[in-house]
């Protein structure tokens, strides 16, 4: 579950412009991939899945946020998708070896499924459905580093989705070979692990 961000903006638009409309709360127990990579000299995208898996079954989620620049950097582009997806995308039984294999159809009813561009002139975000896709990943762990991480919190405001992420984890060095959305991944910034009692929350306004 642990991010890193190439590139990391903030926007906050007006109260006036806002009213909640979604709020999603994921606990994630158990294990998780995350990859982020550049995409251009003005983009790049961050992937987080993880599973939960209690007494009664193993449930999963995923997040995803890509940013692109407009050429002249007179507006922002961002994709969103949050939600639930079958505990079955995630495979592998140990963060030696993890499978993500994806497609925005399996996403639960009510996720955030968007894609919205903010104009720095008026300041006004515009979203439609975020296009379709699959995203197909195989994770292997390098253990070239590896972290635990006792207690972080964090809270990032993109547009109009604030994510919360409240985290416990041990974590570790990854190399991600596939392809997410059609473009094949150089897959260096990838890692896997396994959370304790994390959590992840999104609040998404328009």
């Amino acid at each position: 579950m642990k991010r890193l961000l190439v590139i990391t903006v903030m926007v906050f638009l007006p109260a006036a412009m806002v009213a909640q409309v979604a709020h999603l709360k994921f606990t994630q127990n158990g294990e998780f991939v995350s990859l982020s990579e550049p995409t251009g000299p003005s983009s790049n995208f961050t992937l987080n899945a993880s599973r939960n898996t209690t007494n009664s079954g193993t449930t999963a989620n995923i997040s995803y946020e890509a940013i692109s620049f407009a050429s002249d950097f007179s507006s922002l582009t961002i994709v969103q998708i949050i939600g639930s997806i079958p505990a079955a995308d995630i495979t592998g039984t140990s963060i030696q070896n993890l499978a993500l294999n994806f497609s925005t159809v399996d996403l639960a009813a009510g996720s955030v499924d968007l894609s919205c561009t903010i104009s720095f002139v008026t300041f006004i975000e515009t979203c439609s459905p975020a296009a379709t896709g699959t995203i197909s990943l195989t994770f292997a762990e390098t253990d070239a580093n590896s972290t635990r991480v006792l207690v972080l919190g964090e809270e990032d405001t993109i547009g109009s989705l604030t994510t919360r992420i409240h985290q416990r984890s041990d974590n570790s060095s990854a190399k991600a070979q596939g392809t997410v959305f059609g473009t094949t991944v150089v897959g260096g910034g990838a890692m896997v692990g396994i959370n304790h009692s994390s959590t992840l929350e999104a609040i998404r306004t328009q």
